[in-house]
C-alpha cells in the first residue's frame, strides 16, 4: 500500500499532536508543580515519574490489544479515536484544575497525569505501529516514518517553544497555564483527529492470535537487537528530558529572564533540530544508523557540558549553546527511528504479526525516558537545596542547578553507547 499525499499529511498531523503532548509535560510539569503549586521538588519528581513506570505495563498491553482488535474500521483506528478524545480533555484538566497549594496538590496532579498518559498510549501505540505495517516495501515504510518524524519534531518545537510563551501571554501563574492548556488542547485535537480520518481502515487487518503474558515476554526477550535499541533510547531521552525540564529553572532563576525566554531558548534548540534532520538522514543512508546514534550521543554530551562555561547573563552565548545542543538532538531522533521501523516490521512479522506489541514496548521506553529526565531533575534539585516557590535561591543552589544541567545529561547519553555499539 502507498499512501496518497493527502492521507500521508493527515496521518503525519497526528504526530504533531503526539509531539506536543509528549513535550509540554516534560518541559513544564515539574516547573508547574514546584513554582505554581509550591510542591517540594522530590514530590514533584514522583508526580512525573510514577505514571510513566505504569506505562511499562500499559503500553505493551495496548499494543497486544490493538493487535487482536477486530472492528469494521480496522484494528488500529478505534484506538486513534479514543486517544483523540481523551488526550486533549485530560491535558486541559492537568493544567487547569483548581488544585490546592503544596503537598495537598499531589494526589490531584498525579491522578490527572496518570489519566493523560494512559489516554496518550491509546493513541500513540497504534499510531506508531502504522509505518511498520503500512507496506511490505521498506522505502514506503521509511517515507511514512519520515513524514511522521518531521511532524513530530514540529510538534515538539511547538510544545517546547510556544507553550512557555502562551503561559506568559496568559498572564503567567495559574491563569497562564490555563490559557496555554486551552490553545494546546484545541490545536492538537485537530491534528489527532486528522490522523484518525486519514489512516486507512485496511491498515493492520491481519489480526494476531491472543498471547499470554509469558508468551509476550518470551517474544520480547528473543529480540535482542530491539531490546538494546530500546535501552539506548531510554538513556538518551533521559538526558534530553533533563535538559528540557531544567531549562525553565536555569533561564528564570540563573539567567534571570521570563517564561517566554524559556520558549525562545527551547524553540531555537528545536528549530536547529528540525533543520539538521535532513543532514542526519543523509548520514544514516551513507554511514548507517548505529554510527549516527553514537556520533550524536557523543556530540550531545559534549554540548551540554557547555553550561559550565557559558555566562548566563548575556543572551547570545546561551542561545548559541541551545542551538548547538539542537544539532545532535536531531541525530538522537533520526538514528533510532531509522532502525525501529525495520526492527519492528521484521520482528513483528516473524513473531506472528506482533507490530503492536513491539511498538507498545517502544512507546513505553520513550515515555520512560521522557519521565526519567524530569524525575532525575526533580531529585537533583532537592539534592542541591532548591526551594520550591522561593523568589530567591541561594548561590549554592543555583550553582548546583547549573552543574546538574551540564553533567547529568552527558552521563545518561554517554551511558547509552555500549548498547548501540553492537
Amino acid at each position: 500500500m502507498r499512501l496518497s499525499y493527502p492521507r500521508l499529511m493527515g496521518y503525519a498531523l497526528g504526530a504533531f499532536g503526539t509531539g506536543v503532548f509528549a513535550t509540554v509535560p516534560t518541559v513544564l510539569l515539574l516547573y508547574f508543580c514546584t513554582e505554581s503549586l509550591k510542591m517540594a521538588p522530590a514530590l514533584a519528581a514522583t508526580v512525573v515519574l510514577l505514571p510513566k513506570l505504569w506505562a511499562l505495563v500499559w503500553d505493551p498491553a495496548v499494543g497486544l490489544w490493538s493487535d487482536r482488535a477486530q472492528t469494521a474500521i480496522g484494528r488500529r483506528r478505534p484506538f486513534l479515536l479514543a486517544g483523540s478524545i481523551g488526550v486533549p480533555l485530560t491535558f486541559f484538566a492537568l493544567f487547569a484544575w483548581p488544585y490546592p497549594q503544596g503537598t495537598a496538590a499531589f494526589v490531584g496532579v498525579a491522578l490527572l497525569y496518570f489519566l493523560l498518559t494512559n489516554a496518550y498510549s491509546l493513541f500513540a501505540v497504534p499510531f506508531i505501529s502504522i509505518p511498520a505495517e503500512i507496506s511490505e516495501d521498506a522505502a514506503e515504510r521509511e517515507r511514512v516514518g519520515a513524514w511522521r518524524i518531521g511532524c513530530a519534531m514540529i510538534g515538539t518545537l511547538i510544545g517546547a517553544g510556544l507553550a512557555p510563551m502562551l503561559v506568559r501571554a496568559g498572564g503567567s501563574g495559574r491563569d497562564g497555564y490555563v490559557f496555554m492548556a486551552i490553545w494546546v488542547s484545541l490545536i492538537c485535537c485537530a491534528g489527532m483527529f486528522a490522523a484518525f480520518f486519514a489512516t486507512p481502515s485496511a491498515t493492520g487487518t491481519r489480526t494476531a492470535q491472543a498471547l499470554s503474558l509469558r508468551q509476550a515476554i518470551s517474544i520480547l526477550l528473543a529480540e535482542r537487537p530491539f531490546r538494546r535499541l530500546a535501552a539506548a533510547y531510554v538513556l538518551q531521552l533521559t538526558g534530553v528530558g533533563i535538559v528540557s525540564a531544567l531549562t525553565p529553572y536555569w533561564i528564570i532563576q540563573v539567567a534571570r529572564r521570563t517564561e517566554d525566554s524559556v520558549g525562545t531558548a527551547l524553540g531555537i534548540m528545536l528549530s536547529v533540530t528540525i533543520l539538521s534532520t535532513p543532514v542526519w538522514a543523509w548520514v544514516v543512508r551513507h554511514m548507517g544508523a548505529r554510527w549516527v546514534i553514537s556520533a550524536a550521543a557523543l556530540f550531545f554530551g559534549v554540548a551540554t557540558l557547555g553550561f559550565l562555561a557559558v555566562p548566563p547573563a548575556p543572551v547570545l552565548p546561551s542561545l548559541l549553546l541551545y542551538a548547538l545542543i539542537g544539532f545532535p538532538f536531531a541525530g538522537l531522533q533520526v538514528g533510532p527511528f531509522a532502525l525501529v521501523a525495520h526492527l519492528t516490521h521484521a520482528a513483528g512479522e516473524a513473531r506472528g504479526n506482533r507490530a503492536g506489541l513491539f511498538t507498545g514496548v517502544w512507546t513505553a521506553s520513550e515515555k520512560l525516558g521522557l519521565a526519567l529526565g524530569p524525575g532525575v531533575a526533580g531529585l537533583g534539585l532537592a539534592v542541591v537545596g532548591f526551594q520550591a516557590g522561593a523568589p530567591v535561591q541561594s548561590q549554592e543552589a543555583l550553582w548546583g542547578l547549573t552543574v546538574l544541567l551540564a553533567a547529568a545529561p552527558s552521563l545518561f547519553v554517554w551511558a547509552s553507547l555500549p548498547f548501540v555499539r553492537k
